[in-house]
């Protein structure tokens, strides 16, 4: 990821995270319209739901420059999450409903190169998700 690439995500971060946790809220109110199906994997309050996702945006984006760091705890949580039922056909529902709730949130501060650059980080974060996820498979197989 490029350093302008890098610049544009902390810069659109900070104008959002005084609403993340509406702005997430928001996340799962158009997620379970969208794809009701997936309510049932939510089985804690959606509220405190909200402020989970929130924080692990926060530290994703804090982290942008080492997210090397954040690949085990990342893969972790993909493996806590495979065990809810969360399937990979599911990551690009979310990314696609989570960068379609950071542009609204953006209004006119959405400048295009956004796009490719929420979509690549969360695509990263996605795919480390899934190695963790793939992993607890793997090695009862061994």
């Amino acid at each position: 990821m490029t350093e302008a690439a890098l610049g544009r995500i902390a810069t659109n971060y900070e104008l959002l995270a005084g609403r993340m946790q509406a702005l997430t809220a928001s996340f799962y109110q158009r997620l379970f319209e969208q794809f009701p199906q997936v309510r049932p994997l939510f089985r804690i309050d959606l509220e405190l739901q909200s402020q989970h996702l929130a924080a692990a945006l926060a530290l994703i984006v804090r982290n942008l420059r080492l997210l090397d760091v954040l690949e085990q705890p990342l893969m972790d949580l993909g493996a806590g999450h495979a065990r809810a039922g969360v399937r990979p056909e599911h990551y690009p529902i979310v990314c696609r409903i989570m960068i379609e709730v950071l542009r609204d949130g953006s209004g006119e501060a959405w400048p295009p190169q956004l796009l490719s650059d929420w979509t690549d980080t969360l695509q990263l974060v996605s795919r480390m998700m899934m190695q963790g996820a793939l992993r607890p498979a793997s090695s009862s197989e061994l």
